[in-house]
């Protein structure tokens, strides 16, 4: 097959094959109708779908049924000489949706995830952590990675596969945003993906609004500052929607890759919800029972925004009462304690507004949320910044060409990348905090 690019959402499909428990592999292309590849920020393993047509019984065929514990294989990219191709080993987790067809055949779906993911849920960690100096929670991450995920035995399985001609694509931990002070730490038998969860939630960068994520992409495992990913460059040229002009055989002809096929808006900005749930004001309660007393903070969303990291730069107009959301903690300040979780950092104290911050931040960056269908990019992951722009889609706007409000950087949140017999579409989960400078100053009366 040609590597010339001939229209957006052309792929490349180099391999599918499913290897049975014994070691022998099947091509199952011919028996698949659909392949989806799945990414969430907010998961830690990547999810492989494969939508089959069995005319053949396969689903029995293999030796001992299809149960569960089998691999498959998959390699594929956008028909580009520039862009590399995506090689990817998951573990077989069952037969889901199978149901007999008129015609006599069968239709089910396998599902598969990351080999990694079936290493970690029956292994439990009982292990203090920083014993002496202390780590840097990213440090410390790094070792229950490399200790508890990504284990020799699963290395070893890489490189027998690899030896068989089936490399993978960049696998390990990229931990490019560092956390501030050093931490000792006790993880109380948490499987690793429980572990990492605790020390995320304890884990601060200098922008202590920025929760620290893990989660898996096709550049591998990752665990990035949320603020840190909203500064990075966009993805690529700047996505457009124009809903008018859209024709399906324009498209294959000649429209360029960076074209929105389909637009939903999922969410739009919520004042009740935004008021509700700590975007604009929380308390927090700091609770000493040794000393039976109490502290309480005040946080403020005007106060605070300033530090906030953001695509589109500018704040949400709006307020509330600060105790619509109240936080409960339990103070060990000042008491000479041995705790699970101890800062040998003055920098790296738990700030007490660390919570409603976070909780505003959230609320902050995901503002809009929008679904995109666009052609299929192998290069786009969970994680990047890309730029959209939308045209006004009624008479109301008219003479604008651009809708000031949707249009700007989106943070791609979830990703599936799609693969037809016919076609290969990427389809996006987008979240962002605002709309422009023009949208912006229009609304700064919106104040309560």
């Amino acid at each position: 097959m040609s590597e010339n690019y001939r229209f957006p959402g052309d792929f490349v499909l180099e391999n599918l094959e499913l290897i049975d428990k014994s070691g022998t592999p099947t091509n199952i292309l011919p028996l698949s109708l659909e392949l989806n590849v799945l990414q969430n920020i907010f998961q830690p393993f990547m999810k492989l779908e494969i939508a089959v047509n069995d005319s053949a019984g396969f689903v029995n065929a293999v030796p001992r049924g299809l149960s569960g514990g089998e691999t498959v294989y998959v390699a594929f990219k956008t028909r580009d000489p520039e862009f590399e191709t995506m090689k990817m080993l998951f573990a077989v987790n069952g037969v889901k949706h199978r149901e007999r067809t008129t015609t006599g055949n069968e239709k089910y779906i396998i599902e598969a995830f990351s080999l990694e993911h079936f290493n970690v849920i029956d292994k439990k960690i009982s292990k203090a952590f920083g014993i002496g100096s202390g780590k840097k929670i990213n440090e410390i991450v790094e070792i229950i990675f490399d200790e508890f995920i990504m284990t020799p035995e699963i290395k070893s399985i890489y490189q027998l596969y690899e030896k068989e001609g089936r490399e993978v694509t960049k696998k390990g931990l990229e931990t490019a945003h560092t956390t501030t002070g050093l931490h000792k730490c006790v993880i109380p038998r948490y499987n690793p993906i429980e572990a990492i969860s605790y020390l995320s939630s304890e884990a601060v960068d200098d922008d202590v609004a920025s929760k620290l994520l893990f989660y898996e992409n096709f550049l591998g495992y990752q665990f990035r500052s949320l603020g840190k990913l909203v500064k990075e460059e966009p993805k690529g040229e700047e996505y457009h929607y124009h809903p008018s002009s859209y024709n399906t055989d324009v498209y294959k002809k000649g429209m360029n890759a960076y074209f929105i096929k389909k637009l939903e808006r999922i969410k739009e900005s919520d004042l009740t919800e935004q008021m509700s749930d700590g975007l604009f004001a929380a308390t927090t309660i700091e609770l000493d029972p040794l000393r039976k007393d109490f502290t309480k903070t005040i946080y403020k969303y005007q106060d605070e925004v300033e530090r906030f990291s953001k695509l589109n730069k500018f704040t949400i107009p709006g307020g509330a009462d600060e105790n619509a959301i109240v936080h409960l903690k339990t103070s060990r300040r000042g008491h000479d304690v041995d705790p699970v979780f101890s800062e040998e950092n003055p920098l790296a104290q738990r700030d007490v507004l660390k919570d409603p911050i976070r909780d505003s931040y959230l609320k902050h960056l995901t503002n809009q949320v929008i679904r995109i269908t666009v052609p299929g990019n192998s290069q786009l992951n969970v994680g990047d910044v890309i730029d959209c722009k939308f045209t006004p889609a009624t008479s109301f706007q008219e003479g604008k060409e651009e809708d000031k409000y949707t249009s700007g950087k989106y943070l791609i949140t979830k990703c599936r990348h799609s693969i037809t017999k016919e076609m290969y579409d990427t389809h996006l989960e987008c979240v962002k905090d605002t709309g422009t400078e023009e949208w912006y100053w229009q609304n700064q009366s919106l104040k309560f």
